[in-house]
């Protein structure tokens, strides 16, 4: 009788395992999914920024390292800029889960989009910038990167 319990539980404790590692476990299909949404949602908040002068820096700002200046003003500049929104998502993303991985706190991703809007800023010069643009840039990275831990954190307690 008390052997049968012990294989209840042991069985028990196997199943839970195995429900926790698949909790944990995230494909990169999903991934693939947030970065897609990711980019469509805010590269179109990106354009209506620029195009309501809150900021100088547009989608095609992204792809300005491997066009230049004078591409940004090329239907090519912005298809470059989206590809490199996407990459960048799916990137901070992956950054995202393995960071914080064990951590179920929505507000983590505030953290995430400091820090790549900071990553971001440093390579833009953000220390030239006005103070509307970088309350703009500002509110742009922390919005971005809690969208990228909120939906993370929820696709990690749905499993």
């Amino acid at each position: 009788m008390e052997r049968v319990k012990i294989g209840i539980r042991q069985k028990e404790n196997l199943h839970e395992q195995g429900r926790e590692r698949a909790r944990n476990r995230i494909t990169l299909q999903k991934f693939l999914e947030i970065a897609f949404w990711g980019t469509v949602f805010w590269g179109i908040i990106r354009l209506v920024i620029h195009f309501l002068n809150f900021t100088p820096y547009g989608l095609a700002s992204y792809g300005r390292p491997f066009l230049g200046i004078a591409g940004e003003k090329t239907f090519a500049g912005t298809a470059l800029g989206i590809l490199v929104l996407f990459t960048g998502t799916l990137v901070a993303s992956f950054i995202y889960r393995l960071v914080f991985f064990k951590t179920r706190n929505w507000w983590s991703g505030l953290v995430l989009g400091a820090v790549v809007g900071a990553a971001i800023g440093f390579f833009f010069r953000f220390e030239k910038w006005e103070l509307s643009t970088l309350s703009t840039e500002a509110a742009w990275f922390l919005s971005y990167g809690l969208f990228i831990g909120m939906t993370l954190t929820l696709e990690s307690s749905d499993q």
